[in-house]
């Protein structure tokens, strides 16, 4: 088995085609099938489907990429960490954030991190926990600030606390009840969800059931933080959570409103989540330092109000 085949299978299913993969990574297109054929006569299993329309992963294919990801992502680390230990500050650190983080610590971490490595790229998308968690387990991502809602993280990942996030309940202006004081007068409402379930979108839900009410009636999933305050702000009957910094930075600001429910809201923990066996490199763990950095300048400030 050649690294290099692993690398081609994991763009392949990035890319949806041989030819497309063999010129991103400077192979003919016989010479790849050629690679990919003689790593299916080893495993004596049958890897991709060729068609019209592209290549699709077999049952085979799709039990081994799992595996190809986390090698190939386990050799970038490994060059990674060896230039950075003699000296050369190079690679790329893969993470995903959530927007409460992303309007808030992440700006000043990574102007100091840059600063500090500006030859070392930054690679970073959008995602929430639970739904990141396969992007980390196969190495794809190094880590991700999320926050993690309740204490049900999968055992093959560690999640570190670094503050804990306010959330608020928001509707739009013209809502019948966007002045209401408690949850109760909130049981009929309809809901927008930013997160299935095991999400952060769940803070009403638990909240629902701490008070002792019925669930609350969840009509919508919407999983883009971009779209959520335009999608509430432009409906007189939408109710939904979100982060109290996400609603202070919202371009529809004017036409929303946060409710003034006295009742307490739980406050979930962002957190930096990894797998726990899969070591960081020096340029990841810096950025996290500084991540940290700004977490306890953020908590030493709320101390000192």
């Amino acid at each position: 088995m050649r690294l290099p085949t692993m690398q081609a299978l994991v763009l392949i299913e990035e890319l949806g085609s041989i030819r497309a993969t063999a010129q991103a990574m400077n192979f003919t297109q016989p010479a790849l099938t050629a690679a990919i054929q003689q790593l299916e006569a080893e495993l004596k299993a049958p890897l991709l489907v060729r068609s019209r329309t592209g290549v699709t992963f077999t049952n085979f294919g799709q039990a081994f990429l799992r595996h190809a990801k986390l090698i190939v992502a386990q050799s970038r680390r490994a060059q990674d960490e060896i230039a950075q230990l003699r000296g050369h500050w190079e690679g790329t650190v893969r993470m995903a954030v959530s927007p409460a983080i992303g309007l808030g610590l992440l700006p000043q971490a990574l102007r100091q991190f840059t600063l500090q490595h500006p030859n070392v790229k930054v690679h970073c998308r959008d995602g929430l926990y639970p739904n990141i968690a396969p992007v980390i387990r196969d190495g794809t991502l190094d880590f991700a600030l999320t926050p993690v809602h309740r204490v049900d993280l999968e055992s093959d990942l560690v999640a570190e606390p670094l503050y804990s996030s306010q959330v608020v309940i928001v509707s739009g202006v013209s809502h019948p009840l966007s002045r209401a004081t408690r949850l109760k007068q909130l049981q009929d409402c309809d809901w927008v969800m930013s997160s299935p379930s095991r999400g952060p979108g769940a803070i009403i839900e638990e909240a629902f059931q701490k008070s002792g009410l019925p669930a609350p009636k969840v009509k919508m999933l919407c999983e883009s933080f971009l779209a959520l305050p335009a999608v509430v702000a432009a409906s007189d009957h939408w109710m939904t959570t979100m982060p109290r910094i996400l609603f202070e930075n919202s371009p529809f600001k004017e036409q929303l409103c946060i409710v003034p429910i006295q009742d307490e809201l739980p406050s979930p923990l962002i957190c930096t989540v990894r797998r726990h066996d899969l070591p960081l490199t020096p340029a990841a763990m810096q950025l996290i330092g500084w991540i940290q950095h700004y977490a306890l300048k953020r908590l030493d400030k709320k101390a000192s109000k």
